[in-house]
């Protein structure tokens, strides 16, 4: 019993080992592909700026000019605002930078069980969206995203404060734990004061299944 307890252990520590390399590859390439469209902005808007400075630089209309000058200080102002994305993508490509997001699904398992993870897209909210994609009923409502310069450790520090509440003991990369809402609330705020956290379940679907439901009965 014990030799298939223990292969049954490291097939699932072999199996969640490929799905996060494969999540890993997929942020990867995801980022890759943010960052060459913003590599590209970045690119159309320097060159604006150069093709209206050069008429500037010739007008001899102050009208025109002070047209220019305005345009100009827009696209300076956009370049700034991408420059900055872009300096965000490189963070989140080379250190530990990322978000740790937490997570419910009412429909699927209930009020009193949260899933904790992290993830390196610049849209949290693309990694929630794929887990609800096929693997659960409904969708999940999201709680908290909060970004860290040290995700891995931010998400590591809940997972050890919630260590005894985890719903898969044996396989600890099943990040789901048993907990309230107001417990969690309480950790995260305790762990990361600047946290925002939303305590509403929305669970629109699986409350309007249910409405569908009691109507059919």
């Amino acid at each position: 019993y014990m030799y298939y307890v223990k292969r049954e252990k490291a097939r699932e520590e072999q199996a969640a080992l490929k799905e996060q390399m494969r999540q890993e590859a997929a942020e990867r390439k995801a980022l890759e592909e943010q960052r060459a469209q913003v590599v590209k902005e970045e690119s159309k808007y320097k060159t604006e700026i150069n093709n209206i400075q050069e008429q500037l630089n010739a007008s001899q209309d102050d009208e025109q000019i002070e047209l220019f000058k305005k345009r100009i200080a827009e696209l300076e102002q956009q370049l700034s605002a991408v420059e900055a994305k872009k300096e965000e993508i490189t963070n989140l490509q080379n250190g530990k930078a990322g978000y740790v997001y937490i997570i419910s699904n009412l429909g699927s398992f209930g009020d009193k069980m949260f899933k904790i993870g992290m993830t390196r897209r610049i849209d949290p909210q693309d990694r929630v969206n794929e887990l609800g994609d096929a693997s659960v009923p409904f969708k999940f409502d999201v709680h908290s995203f909060i970004f860290s310069e040290d995700a891995v450790a931010l998400e590591s520090a809940l997972h050890q404060r919630l260590n005894e509440q985890r719903v898969n003991k044996i396989n600890t990369r099943k990040e789901f734990f048993y907990c309230t809402i107001d417990d969690l609330e309480k950790l995260v705020l305790e762990i990361e004061p600047t946290a925002p956290f939303t305590r509403t379940m929305l669970a629109e679907q699986y409350r309007q299944s249910q409405e569908m439901a009691a109507q059919n009965n």
